[in-house]
């Protein structure tokens, strides 16, 4: 549910447009303020993902308004309410990132169209927040398990140094580490688990994930070849694997990362 703050000194407005907003599952008018210090002081207080804001307001206006919610609620978005001579303040608001404009009297048609648009990018932005939210958890459990070197036996500090020099290899197996360092594979699954919290296979898929969002991200190379990289057999394995932990495809993954929030 995406907040709403509706500043507008016209009582028939502010009505107006929280009629409009209650049609909107998604959307829920949190304030209603009648100047831009009311809307100032209410936006500290609640941090509205949505801000209607009109452009001529008593005590503080539109602009000012706008200036100021930047700092102290970054992430809200703003759209801005005017009449036609406002014009020049518009295309002033328009530079200071405001999302959109809607002209007094204000049609239901060109309401419905803005907040199509704030949904979509609304929509998108919480996508990424939770991308980036699954990818931190992922990277914040390896570098927990790769900082607390003194904390592991000699056998388990082998086993992650060999796993580090060869995920990359899809054959890679508990096996294969257990013979290199020269245990047997139940001794290291066991140590494994108790020892830095995740099994084998958790800590070997958490390295993989980690060295492909890096590529996904940061390079242009195509998918196939990243999941080769990574260590896996194929694009539809490492597909399969990259949503379960961090629900959202590859390809969906590199675009949300890639894609700038415009507000």
């Amino acid at each position: 549910m995406y907040s709403v703050l509706i500043a507008d000194d016209e009582t028939i407005i502010r009505k107006g447009l929280k009629s409009f907003v209650e049609k909107y599952e998604d959307f829920s008018v949190t304030a209603l303020a009648e100047d831009g210090q009311e809307a100032l002081s209410l936006s500290e207080e609640l941090h509205p993902d949505v801000c209607f804001v009109d452009i001529n307001m008593p005590f503080m206006n539109g602009l000012d308004f706008i200036e100021r919610l930047s700092k102290i609620s970054p992430d809200s978005v703003c759209v801005v309410i005017t009449g036609y001579d406002d014009f020049g303040y518009v295309q002033k608001a328009l530079r200071m990132h405001v999302r959109d404009y809607l002209l007094k009297p204000v049609s239901e048609e060109d309401f419905n169209r803005v907040m199509t648009q704030l949904k979509d990018m609304l929509d998108a932005r919480a996508k990424k927040t939770e991308i980036r939210s699954r990818q931190s958890n992922n990277d914040d459990k390896l570098r927990k398990i790769d900082n607390e070197d003194s904390a592991y036996s000699d056998n388990i500090f082998q086993a992650r140094n060999y796993i580090k020099a060869h995920f990359s290899d899809p054959e890679l197996s508990l096996g294969e580490t257990a013979d290199h360092i020269h245990v047997s594979a139940p001794y290291l699954s066991k140590k494994f688990k108790e020892e830095t919290g995740d099994s084998f296979g958790e800590y070997l898929q958490r390295l993989r994930l980690s060295k492909a969002t890096s590529l996904l991200s940061e390079s242009d190379m195509p998918i196939y070849e990243i999941a080769g990289q990574c260590g896996y057999s194929s694009q539809h394995y490492f597909s399969t694997a990259f949503k379960k932990e961090l629900n959202v495809s590859p390809a969906d993954y590199r675009k949300n990362m890639l894609k700038k929030d415009t507000v």
